[in-house]
């Protein structure tokens, strides 16, 4: 038998709250405009590939 069957959520003490009710009801809106450097996301992406690379404890999956 599972004890899965009986994890029950518990309620959400609002005592320990530090968030208001505004900022709940409040849409915070995302905006996904803004233009980014291609150059610079390919140029900082390489870098993490290398470093990667020279880390000593990085294994190479596709060996076999």
């Amino acid at each position: 038998m599972s004890l899965l069957n009986f994890l029950r959520l518990q309620e959400i003490d609002s005592s320990f709250d530090d968030v208001s009710d505004e900022s709940r009801l409040r849409d915070d809106d995302i905006e996904l405009n803004d233009q980014f450097d291609e150059d610079s996301l390919e140029s900082y992406w390489d870098q993490v590939v290398q470093d990667i690379h020279e880390d000593p404890e990085w294994f190479n999956f596709n060996h076999q």
